[in-house]
């Protein structure tokens, strides 16, 4: 059993990470707030707590350690990420996506703080910000599908379709089983069925004779 009690600090926050990636974040959490209480300025830790009481559903509790990390490193990309992940789940968008803003604007190389940008973009309708976020998604993880679904369902959401579907169906032989494909696909196709059907110019042409 790991002795996540003993050891330095460094120490008794890797044990602390092994205990969360076993599925014991309530533990984690218990021995993590000890740790603080100790080494109360210690960011690792606080950032380690605010992931783990947002994994275990708790946003209230994991936005006031996520507050904490910006307030004791303002520059520190990563509780800014926090920050952004806590408050999407809060359902506060805006601030969110104000949040993954000053993520990326730290550190513009990471792709989970790209993924955190778009989805906050998208809650709030910034279609220009979703737009430019999953293109650089694209480029730093082209293997990922997350940055051509955010340019798909940008493009679904301006009325450009022909672009959103071609880019749904490149996905589509990609990444065949990912929900999120799937699930935009359905809109892609409502969206087209929905939408007025362009007639040729030698369809209209025949209309005007037989109306005259």
């Amino acid at each position: 059993m790991i002795d996540d009690t003993a050891g330095s600090a460094a120490e008794q926050l890797s044990a602390l990470r092994a205990l969360v990636a076993d599925g014991r974040g309530e533990l984690a959490v218990i021995r993590l707030r000890r740790l603080l209480q100790g080494e109360p300025r210690s960011i690792e830790a606080q950032a380690l707590l605010a992931s783990t009481l947002l994994s275990l559903h708790q946003p209230e509790e994991a936005l006031r350690s996520a507050d904490a990390v910006v307030a004791a490193e303002p520059n520190n990309p990563e509780g800014h990420h926090l920050r952004a992940r806590v408050l999407l789940q809060l359902g506060q968008a805006s601030p969110a996506l104000a949040a993954s803003e000053a993520a990326v604007d730290r550190e513009p190389l990471v792709p989970a703080y790209h993924k955190a940008l778009v989805r906050a973009a998208l809650r709030c309708g910034d279609l220009d910000a979703a737009q430019s976020s999953s293109a650089a998604l694209g480029r730093l993880a082209p293997e990922e599908p997350e940055g051509r679904l955010g340019e798909a369902e940008v493009a679904r959401r301006r009325g450009h379709l022909k672009r959103a579907d071609a880019l749904i169906g490149h996905l589509e032989v990609s990444h065949p089983d990912h929900s999120g494909v799937r699930r935009l696909r359905r809109a892609i196709d409502e969206a087209k069925a929905a939408a007025p059907q362009r007639r040729g110019f030698f369809a209209r042409l025949a209309d005007r004779f037989r109306r005259r």
